[in-house]
């Protein structure tokens, strides 16, 4: 039997102590990480030219749309880039250091640590399907994705089957173990770019 998400009691932790922690915590280390920020924004700027924190729209808990901020990597323009900005430009992507400015999304109580990533709003999401049960928590700037099955060439569909069992079981318990996994995971299985 299929377990329902959406049915589940909702635990203390669920329902207050993830938002607590994610703004908490979020704000903590976006503080922390900004001159590593600036840095990156300055050396951005310099090897693509203006514009180097680029906001993208993204859906968001419960449909709703918000800008998430990112390191522009002019990825739409590789094609013009030369080698020493294409060289930093992946570096940036396969690093993720180009999401480092998503923990202001988290303080801003946009995103949470640990959830689902951010789907585009060109995705159809029916409420009742199990994309749907995605919107049930605010997306995270990790997940079960990051740390279980990065750069491992899953599709999409593989991608929501995690999510899926990651909404089965939220806790501190399950929130802790996948940050404490997400860096080892970036550092051995770097994205394709």
């Amino acid at each position: 039997m299929e377990s329902d998400v959406t049915t589940t009691p909702q635990s203390i932790y669920r329902r207050y102590g993830k938002w607590m922690l994610d703004r908490i915590l979020g704000a903590i280390l976006a503080i922390i990480t900004l001159p590593l920020l600036l840095t990156l924004l300055v050396m951005a700027w310099i090897a693509f030219g203006w514009a180097p924190l680029q906001r993208v729209s993204r859906i968001g808990h419960r449909g709703h749309h918000f800008n998430l901020f990112r390191v522009n990597t002019r990825r739409d323009y590789q094609t013009d880039l030369r080698g020493r900005q294409l060289r930093f430009s992946r570096w940036l992507r396969s690093t993720s250091l180009d999401e480092l400015p998503q923990l202001w999304n988290v303080a801003l109580g946009n995103m949470s640590l640990v959830g689902p990533r951010p789907l585009p709003p060109t995705t159809i999401v029916e409420p009742k399907a199990a994309g749907g049960l995605r919107l049930t928590v605010r997306p995270g700037l990790t997940g079960p994705w990051q740390s279980q099955a990065r750069g491992d060439g899953r599709d999409l569909t593989d991608h929501l089957s995690i999510d899926l069992g990651y909404l089965e079981q939220v806790s501190l318990k399950t929130d802790l173990g996948i940050l404490l996994r997400t860096v080892p995971a970036l550092v051995r299985h770097r994205e394709d770019v």
